[in-house]
Formats: structure tokens, sequence, C-alpha cells
């Protein structure tokens, strides 16, 4: 479903990037005796361009990839974050303190999202447990479930949490590294469907642009 929502998109960007190029053409014929022609149909294009990026599917998935690019960034600096939790730990610091110290040493978007969290439960809006899952639930990420669970069943029963968040650290990053190797796996094939979508579309403007352009002139 993923892959066709994205082929979909990049469909519309293939519609629209052919609209703005013949726009362009028109542009520069503006001054031919067919002037007011040309005109109505450059109208027509901007019209069309307008409703495409007013497409409730193009907001949604803009929205999507905002929220995809997020998650990829918190699972990218997730480990960062359970190594500095850790020393803290380790240096006899509190969860929070730990926390609090890798919120206000990093100005990434997971400091920012951990130092809303911290702030969360400290003003009394919701249990740590609660906050941390409710991250987790939000950007659908396994790791950061596992963390919450670790955290809350460390902190409940006495557990040491620093041993268990090192681990966790190892494990993400293999995971890591297993993800990229997939998307290395993935990207001669996906590379199929844009060179099919906008290589012969760039040949056809090639061949059929300056024709289009004299014949209009012309006219």
């Amino acid at each position: 479903m993923r892959d066709l929502t994205a082929l979909f998109a990049l469909s519309l960007g293939v519609v629209a990037w052919l609209a703005s190029f013949v726009l362009v053409a028109l542009g520069r014929s503006g001054s031919s005796p067919s002037s007011a022609a040309s005109t109505s149909f450059r109208e027509a294009l901007e019209a069309v361009c307008a409703e495409l990026r007013n497409l409730p599917l193009l907001r949604d998935l803009s929205a999507q990839s905002a929220r995809r690019t997020r998650r990829t960034c918190l699972l990218r600096e997730l480990p960062q974050l359970l190594d500095i939790v850790m020393l803290g730990l380790l240096s006899g610091l509190s969860f929070d303190a730990s926390l609090e110290l890798y919120c206000g040493r990093f100005e990434t978007q997971t400091a920012a999202l951990f130092r809303e969290a911290l702030t969360s439960w400290r003003m009394g809006m919701c249990s740590r447990e609660k906050a941390l899952a409710d991250m987790a639930e939000e950007f659908d990420v396994d790791a950061l479930r596992r963390f919450s669970s670790a955290v809350s069943q460390a902190l409940h029963f006495g557990a040491p949490l620093a041993l268990v968040l090192e681990r966790q650290a190892d494990v993400i990053r293999q995971e890591q590294r297993s993800d990229v190797e997939e998307e290395i796996e993935k990207t001669p094939v996906r590379m199929m469907v844009p060179l099919g979508t906008m290589v012969v579309p760039a040949m056809l403007l090639a061949i059929l642009g300056p024709l289009l352009g004299a014949s209009v002139r012309l006219g």
C-alpha cells in the first residue's frame, strides 16, 4: 500500500512538473500573435497545478512524510540517548536527571520530544510510563516501546537499569544495520519506477518541447 501511494504521488509530481515546463514554454512565447490562446491555456494549467497542490491526498502524504522523517530521526538518535542515560545512571544520577542531561546537551528532535515528555510527568500531567508509551505509540517505534517497558519495570522492581539500556542500545544498532542493508538491496528495484516515469517524459519534452514552442509562435 505504501508503494502504491508513493507511486501515485510520484505520478502527480510528474504531471505537475510537465505542467510547469509547458508554462515556462508558453511564457516565453507570450508575445506571439496567439498570445490570447496561450494565456488561456497557461491559466488553465496554473489552475490544474493549484488543484493538485490542494489535494487532500497530497497534504496527507506530506504529513506522513514529515512523520516518517521524525520517526527516522528518533530511531537514529535513540542509541545515543540510551548511551547518555546509561552513563548518567552509572555516575549515580537518577533516571530523570540522566534524561535531563541528554535533553539539555543536545538540540535534536529526539531531545525535544523527550524534553516535552519529561516536563509532562514532572508537572503531574501524566505518569512517566504513560508519557513514554504514548510517544512510542505515536511514532510506532518498537525500540521505544521496549525502552518504555524496561524503564517502567526497572524503576518499579529496583532492577539495574544501566545494563538493560546498554543491551538495548546494542540491539537497536544491530537493527539499524539490518535495516540499512535491506534498504540497499531494495534500492535497484525502487529506482526502476522513477527512471521509467522521469526519463521517458524528459526525453519527450526534449524532443517535443522545441516543436511545441515553435508551433505556438507561428500559430
